[in-house]
């Protein structure tokens, strides 16, 4: 397995360059369930924060929520196979999991990691990327690992959304502490509640239970009905 070496002014740098990449490829991020966040945040436990994978941005997404952490030094579960690409990310506390042929180690390596309460793992427990529209079914390993450490488990579910503007946005949803004894099945039952539950916001569009996390830029057509006059600007479109 690969280990993470994280170098935490880099990690600073890159965070700061993620929230610009984000504005300018995204119309925005929005987050519902931010009081979750906030008892995690303020926990005195270590933390595993399992999220769906249903998109190359997920690592970007999660980052964007690392500031709401500040109590915990976050580490991310990578494929090994993928790491091995790009080996920088360990400075950034991504660590390699073979999780095809020998997952144990990266799973030792996760638990050491859990014995400090300042830590915070995140997994995708799928295990790999899936289509948005496939039920979300989650490997063995991320409850093992809390009931052994433990940890409190967040579960965060990601969903991409072209709306009315020219780029899409991310909308999170962060559920309630999960016990460590519920299952695999129920793990997977909460996280496509939670990416269920976003859905139903999006149509009829309703961002009222959403924070958004920076101020959206006008995109495309909001420039052209600025510039024309041609109707009301307003960079929400509520």
């Amino acid at each position: 397995m690969i280990e993470a070496h994280k170098i935490r002014w880099l990690e600073r740098l890159f965070l700061w360059e993620v929230r610009r990449v984000m504005r300018r490829r995204f119309f925005g991020v929005y987050v519902r369930g931010l009081p979750a966040l906030q008892r995690a945040a303020a926990l005195g436990q270590p933390l595993i924060v399992c999220a769906n994978h249903t998109n190359w941005w997920d690592g970007f997404a999660a980052a964007m929520l690392i500031p709401l952490l500040p109590r915990h030094s976050h580490y991310l579960a990578q494929s090994e196979e993928l790491l091995a690409l790009y080996r920088p990310l360990r400075w950034l506390g991504a660590f390699g999991v073979d999780i095809h042929r020998s997952p144990l180690a990266g799973t030792r390596y996760a638990l050491s990691l859990l014995r400090n309460a300042r830590n915070a793992v995140w997994l995708f427990p799928q295990g790999k990327l899936v289509p948005q529209w496939v039920p979300i079914e989650v490997k063995p390993g991320a409850l093992w690992m809390a009931r052994q450490s433990g940890a409190c488990v967040l579960p965060i579910a990601f969903r991409y959304e072209w709306m009315v503007e020219s780029r899409p946005s991310i909308f999170i949803h962060c559920g309630g502490l999960l016990e460590a004894e519920i299952g695999d099945e129920a793990l997977a039952q909460t996280l496509q509640k939670l990416y269920d539950a976003l859905g139903e916001t999006l149509n009829p569009v309703d961002l009222s239970p959403y924070a958004s996390l920076y101020p959206p830029r006008m995109s495309m057509n909001k420039v052209w009905e600025w510039w024309t006059r041609s109707g009301p600007v307003n960079p929400r479109n509520e």
